[in-house]
């Protein structure tokens, strides 16, 4: 019985070689190392910021106090939601919208002659270089502090404006509360018109209400733990709006709550006024953040 021939196996198509393995490891290792580069290029560019920055905090205490918190953030951040933030080179069309326009404020305040514009283009930067490094998700968790940093500019430029009208509210709502209290205070002015001192006169004693005692540190940093309290925890913008203006309220409370400390009780620590000066300074200054913090702090029900 014959046997049929059968027609030859066709040869088989030549298959593609496959993609080396780890490639897209190699793809999200260079856009990590493109963020990277991003930020050293936005520190370099910003580095005069940077600098004035430090020097303005290192000056004064009540901006010290802001900065002191914007680091306590940082960390509370990173403790609660640290299995979330890894570097991820994110270099998506917001980031780089954000670096590109904090970059052109930057270019605009030279041309312009406009320094004011690098304050929010820095902001602008931080903003992208965070986006950058860990991405939308990681961004929304740091959103809080980019806007703690914003409003850390605006305590800088508003302190020398400020003092005085914070001094003469601090002096005026004391001697009010001692009035009531039936201790018949004095408010005078001395000094130069250059350099006016207000003299807070109660009880036999005579208070210098100086620059430390204006209030400006509570109450700056009652408005800033309220931004980063409510961002951090989740609150809506509009709480957030409300939380601000209680929290200087509250700061500004508790100034005055301070020097009537100091003023009715310091005839009873002769010798000890700078002790005195320093304790009822620091208690109220936590007990009026803490309060802040107690309001702020608490997640939104959504």
């Amino acid at each position: 019985m014959p046997v049929e021939k059968t027609a030859p196996l066709e040869k088989p198509e030549k298959i593609d070689d496959p993609v080396p393995a780890g490639g897209g490891d190699r793809g999200e290792r260079g856009d990590k190392w493109m963020a990277w580069g991003l930020v050293a290029a936005s520190a370099a560019v910003f580095w005069p910021v940077t600098r004035w920055l430090v020097a303005e905090s290192a000056a004064r205490d009540q901006i010290r106090q802001a900065v002191i918190l914007l680091g306590a953030a940082v960390v509370m951040v990173v403790w609660r939601q640290g299995e979330a933030l890894r570097v991820r080179g994110d270099l998506c069309n917001r980031t780089l919208g954000l670096l590109g326009v904090g970059f052109g404020a930057v270019a605009v305040a030279g041309l312009a002659k406009l320094p004011w514009l690098v304050l929010p283009g820095f902001a602008l930067a931080l903003a992208g270089c965070l986006h950058a490094l860990f991405g939308a998700t990681g961004y929304r968790l740091f959103r809080p502090l980019v806007a703690g940093v914003a409003a850390l500019f605006v305590i800088i430029l508003a302190f020398p404006v400020l003092d005085w009208p914070l001094r003469q509210l601090a002096g005026v709502g004391s001697g009010w509360v001692l009035h009531h209290l039936g201790l018949a205070p004095n408010l005078s002015l001395m000094g130069e018109p250059g350099d006016p001192q207000l003299v807070l006169s109660v009880a036999g004693g005579h208070f210098l209400v100086a620059t430390e005692c204006n209030g400006f540190g509570l109450i700056t940093s009652g408005a800033l733990v309220a931004i980063l309290a409510g961002g951090i925890t989740g609150r809506r913008w509009w709480t957030i709006a409300a939380l601000v203006p209680a929290g200087m309220a509250i700061g500004f409370l508790f100034n005055v709550l301070r020097i009537l400390l100091i003023s009715t009780t310091a005839r009873y620590f002769p010798g000890h006024y700078d002790l005195l000066h320093e304790a009822a300074g620091t208690l109220a200054l936590w007990c009026g953040l803490g309060l802040i913090g107690w309001i702020a702090w608490r997640p939104e029900r959504r």
